[in-house]
């Protein structure tokens, strides 16, 4: 079984030693879920781009619709009106 580093940490160095090591240690954890947190962001912030485009495409899609077909009247479409 490997030791664990972070837990194990070689204390004949004495205390401030011990401090730095765990410091040092700290410090390496932080950066690596900041790394996590930054493409996590960056990963959903593409997402998100992506589907803004596909919604702006399709808008412009059915504005493109709507233009074709302004002269049609909507109410042949509704049926006989009833009184």
């Amino acid at each position: 079984m490997i030791p664990d580093r972070l837990i194990a940490v070689d204390a004949s160095a004495g205390t401030m030693g011990f401090l730095q090591e765990l410091a040092g240690r700290v410090e390496e954890a932080a950066a690596a879920g900041g790394k996590f947190a930054d493409a996590f962001v960056r990963t959903a912030g593409a997402t998100v781009s992506g589907a803004l485009v596909f919604v702006e495409r399709e808008i412009g899609y059915a504005q493109k619709a709507a233009k074709k077909r302004g002269g049609e009247k909507t109410e042949s479409r509704k049926g006989p009106s009833r009184k």
